[in-house]
């Protein structure tokens, strides 16, 4: 396995892809902070995650939301300590059954070998458009409560 941080990063999302949360988060610093930048009136995952634990909660949140049907990280560059990276995504919403495809845009933080940043940034006008999908379809959309510490 690769030490450096861009080994880092791909050790951690091949990890999360296989939704093996325990291992990704393994790679995360105790603290390390994790920005999803969706929307909050969209998705209850929208915001700032503190700490390691809280990071699995919202992956796990997502998870029980979303079957993760694809999950491929690509074009992973590193500049010193940052990595950056694109992930191409699709998504099945388990309450309405639609699937969403889209791609997000990463950049992680390493120090001392653990990640101790990431933002991850998302087509905000593709999940409104989904979201409302699935909001007109036959199913109520389920709404997770977001715990954030």
């Amino acid at each position: 396995m690769r030490s450096d941080p861009e080994g880092i990063v791909e050790a951690s999302l091949t990890a999360y892809a296989l939704g093996d949360y325990e291992t990704a988060a393994a790679y995360y610093s105790p603290d390390a902070v994790f920005t999803l930048s969706a929307d909050e009136e969209i998705s209850p995952f929208d915001g700032e995650w503190r700490g390691r634990d809280t990071i699995i909660s919202c992956w796990q949140e997502i998870g029980e939301a979303f079957d993760v049907l694809r999950f491929e990280p690509r074009n992973i560059s590193a500049s010193g300590d940052v990595v950056r990276c694109q992930i191409r995504f699709e998504l099945r919403h388990r309450a309405s059954g639609e699937v969403m495809d889209s791609v997000a845009r990463c950049v992680f933080e390493v120090q001392d070998g653990l990640i101790v940043r990431e933002a991850e940034y998302n087509d905000v006008e593709r999940m409104r458009a989904f979201l409302r999908l699935c909001d007109h379809s036959d199913h109520v959309r389920e709404r997770v409560s977001a715990k954030r510490l």
